[in-house]
Parts: structure tokens; C-alpha cells; sequence
């Protein structure tokens, strides 16, 4: 993956718009590794780890209105699923099967070494 592992400019927390108040001290951009794709996913919050997956075309930004009142009780996890967004976009892939893998590789991540957890 040769993504920087802080995404800036628009896509991420810190460059997109119309955000509500203090969400971008709640939540952060990052990259995750899969292993076979970079995935942009924005984290924040604490406790349980629901996980929001947009539809298509749409990208974690979809959620960004019930992002914040979710953060309250839970870590919220929003990915932007591969060819969206922010997260690469490989020719191949798009098989149930390997989308299923990307997606356990963000909600599992403590067992791939990836923390959603804020430094």
C-alpha cells in the first residue's frame, strides 16, 4: 500500500465539508492495511464496534449525521468500501467473498495488528 496513513484533503475528516460541530475531534481518518487493498476507514468513539458500510456510490460521509450521537456508546467504525471514496481501487475483487475478507479485516483488526483506537 503506498497511501500516507493519515488521508487529508477531501474524502477525509479533516477536508471534508458541512461536517457536524466537534466531529472531527471525535473522529479521525486512517488506512488500513487488508493486506491486498488500502482502505480508508474513519473510527471514533468508544465501546462496542458497530460497523456502517455506505451503499453505491456513496462513501463513509453517508453516515456522517448519525456518526456522532453513535459515538457516544459505541466505536464507530465507517469504512469506505474498495473502489469508494478514498480506498483504492484494484481491477479485481468485487466477489462477495473478497469484499466479505475486506470487511473483517477493518472489524477485527486488533487480530491484523490495526487499531481503531486513537492514539
Amino acid at each position: 500500500m503506498n497511501s500516507p496513513s493519515t488521508p487529508e484533503g477531501p474524502g477525509s475528516v479533516s477536508g471534508a465539508p458541512n461536517l457536524p460541530s466537534g466531529f472531527a475531534d471525535t473522529f479521525t481518518s486512517r488506512y488500513v492495511d487488508t493486506g491486498n487493498l488500502g482502505q480508508h476507514v474513519v473510527t471514533g468513539g468508544e465501546g462496542p464496534p458497530p460497523l456502517l458500510l455506505h451503499g453505491w456510490p456513496q462513501t463513509w460521509y453517508a453516515w456522517r449525521l448519525v456518526m456522532p450521537g453513535l459515538a457516544r456508546d459505541f466505536q464507530v467504525i465507517a469504512p469506505d468500501q474498495r473502489r469508494n471514496g478514498l480506498s483504492g481501487r484494484p481491477q479485481d475483487g468485487y466477489d462477495t467473498g473478497t469484499l466479505a475478507a475486506d470487511l473483517v479485516a477493518r472489524s477485527c483488526g486488533r487480530s491484523t495488528g490495526w487499531s481503531s483506537r486513537r492514539p
